[in-house]
């Protein structure tokens, strides 16, 4: 059974500047390096009126949880997708992101909104962790959930910092 989560935070910024750092290649090479990430790459490209930013961070798993990183190895390949969809008339933005781990049964799926919040941005994600292991997935789950979101508070952080400059 997927394990959902709910994570908002306000950014200095108006939405379509957030989004200006979120795209900005040298912030996604900032944010594999928060990460430390032992290799990564990062590319922006459009489809249509899509925006889609794809990374991939190769990490080292001792900072997982002991069940996480039983099944992964001493490294994991953590592949993001972002799919921007074009402004609103407010200028706010709507995301949906995709992070697997390569040959490994995870996936989170969430939703990303970016809503103008007087001078500011409101910065949401809801969606869900599944892993896909007989018998253990939910406690996996659960142990890995913490972890991913520190991740993601992390570089909502460095995005708040990169939106002040």
């Amino acid at each position: 059974m997927p394990v959902q989560f709910s994570e908002r935070a306000q950014l200095p910024a108006a939405p379509a500047t957030v989004f200006g750092v979120l795209v900005d290649p040298e912030f996604l090479r900032a944010r594999a390096r928060r990460s430390q990430a032992v290799d990564h790459t990062e590319a922006v490209t459009a489809e249509g009126d899509v925006t889609v930013v794809s990374s991939s961070r190769t990490v080292r798993t001792d900072v997982l949880p002991a069940a996480a990183a039983r099944f992964l190895g001493t490294t994991a390949v953590v592949e993001q997708v972002e799919r921007w969809e074009p402004a609103t008339a407010d200028g706010g933005r709507r995301g949906r992101l995709t992070l697997t781990v390569r040959s490994a049964p995870v996936e989170l799926v969430a939703t990303t909104v970016l809503a103008p919040d007087g001078a500011g941005t409101q910065h949401t994600l809801e969606g869900s962790l599944t892993v896909r292991v007989p018998l253990l997935g939910a406690q996996v789950e659960r142990a890995a959930l913490p972890g991913l979101l520190q991740l993601i508070r992390s570089e909502v952080d460095l995005a708040r910092e990169w939106s002040s400059r």
